[in-house]
């Protein structure tokens, strides 16, 4: 579902009435273009959070939920001389991220921390919380996994994945939580297995299915290492996993075929009985976020070692199959995943580790990530605009103002055009615009005469 925003653009009309220039408005005058962005307002009893465009990735054009507050000045000292405007309504339709949450299930999840509260019911109210506020603005999907072990087929040992889920969708928190809020440990008691490489394929699936446009994520939140269910060696898992994550980030399919990308960001949550290892989770969010990746330990104070992985593994029937399923050369210091051995090379994608028994602190780092969503670029072209970047006294004649307050005209750290029709925020005008705990607004103040005419 589509929201369109619809705002009063002038348009400049030449001599004779014929079409000048893209859209105009007298700057200050009765015949002021405004559209008004305003977004992201700071969570409150009253006045839930809004967060709208994503992504993290500041070059993928996103319009937010308003549309952006665009006026264009009816300036004449350049030649340029409009012979009057005329409105029109013009629709802004926002860019909106698909967020898949993908929620671990296993039986540690359900393992008391304090006073009775588990890792389960302690992240199912924070989550819930931030659904609610936010689910105008983000496309939220929920899915929560376990697996219970199934006879071998070819020796290769199968799962039988136990997912409930809730496609993704606008205004989805109704449907989520009804399925969330009673949803407990699995009744089959051997349904506590953590057979992430199988969910991650389905939650996958499910989103490269949504035709709607903005950019897709999977919030994937855990309390353990992963496992082909059958409690094998613990290093190989995570290397079918990184590899999986690598192939959605990179935009392929386990074929090679081209897809759209799909990024992940990482949750660990600590239980009493679970092992989650810092350097598997780096592993995760740096293949999630398609940065290099530095495999993981044989154990916490060990190097990494280029031949650890398919010496241990090679004989493991889940990860000979994920490993011969990429078409790699079957040799020593093989793997599923890519890795750079070197720690000053690998990424450092940010990796989200909530105190389960802080539950406002929980909620907050949920706000957090998905403000880090928000696209920092936006695109002018469906309001037929297109500037001229051949003018060197851009910066001058142009604004751009975030919160009320001007950003100055700098790639660096504060707004650029990527293009004839792209802003670009950059630095800490992006990071102004991103955050979660302000009510965000931004609005654009370009005059007629550094538009090019059509």
């Amino acid at each position: 579902m589509k929201r369109a925003f619809l705002a009063s653009v002038g348009l400049c009309l030449g001599a004779g009435g014929g079409l000048l220039l893209s859209a105009c408005g007298a700057a200050g005058g009765e015949n002021d273009t405004s559209v008004a962005i305003r977004e992201n307002q700071p969570p409150s009893e009253t006045e839930p959070g809004q967060l709208p465009t994503p992504p993290s990735d500041p070059t993928a054009p996103t319009t937010s939920t308003g549309g952006p507050n665009f006026n264009v000045g009816d300036e004449t000292d350049e030649g340029v001389v409009p012979q009057g405007c005329q409105q029109a309504e013009r629709s802004f339709e926002p860019n909106i991220p698909t967020v898949y949450l993908l929620v671990d299930r296993s039986a540690t999840m359900f393992d008391p921390i304090i006073d009775n509260v588990s890792a389960w019911t302690a992240l199912r109210g924070g989550v819930l919380e931030v659904m609610r506020e936010l689910e105008g603005n983000v496309r939220f999907g929920f899915a929560a996994f376990s697996g219970a072990p199934a006879a071998a087929v070819g020796g290769v040992p199968q799962c039988l994945l136990d997912v409930p889920s809730v496609a993704p969708a606008l205004n989805n928190f109704s449907a989520i939580s009804t399925l969330y809020a009673p949803l407990e440990r699995p009744t089959d008691p051997n349904s506590k297995e953590t057979p992430t490489l199988l969910a991650l394929a389905e939650v996958a699936d499910q989103l490269r299915a949504v035709n709607e446009v903005g950019d897709k994520y999977i919030l994937f939140v855990t309390d353990g290492e992963p496992d082909y269910c059958d409690n094998g060696n613990p290093i190989c898992p995570p290397d079918s996993v990184v590899g999986m994550l690598q192939r959605l980030s990179a935009s392929v399919d386990a074929t090679g075929a081209a897809q759209a990308p799909i990024k992940t960001l990482v949750f660990g949550v600590s239980s009493p009985t679970a092992s989650l290892r810092a350097d598997v989770l780096q592993a995760f969010a740096n293949a999630g976020a398609g940065v290099p990746v530095l495999p993981p330990a044989q154990n916490p104070n060990q190097a990494p070692d280029p031949n650890n992985i398919y010496d241990q593994c090679q004989g493991v029937a889940g990860w000979r199959a994920d490993f011969n399923a990429t078409g790699k050369l079957d040799v020593r210091g093989a793997a599923v995943g890519d890795y750079v051995m070197d720690p000053a090379l690998a990424g450092t994608a940010p990796v989200y580790r909530p105190d389960p028994t802080d539950q406002a602190a929980l909620t907050d780092q949920f706000r957090t990530a998905l403000a880090g969503l928000k696209s920092c670029s936006f695109d002018l072209s469906e309001d037929g605009v297109q500037v001229d970047l051949a003018r060197q006294d851009l910066g001058q004649r142009a604004s751009v103002i975030v919160n009320g307050t001007a950003v100055p005209f700098d790639a660096v750290n504060g707004w650029s055009m990527a293009s004839e029709t792209m802003v670009t925020l950059s630095g800490t005008s992006c990071e102004a615009w991103r955050n979660p705990t302000v009510a965000t607004s931004i609005s654009f103040d370009f005059p007629c005469d550094i538009f090019v005419p059509r």
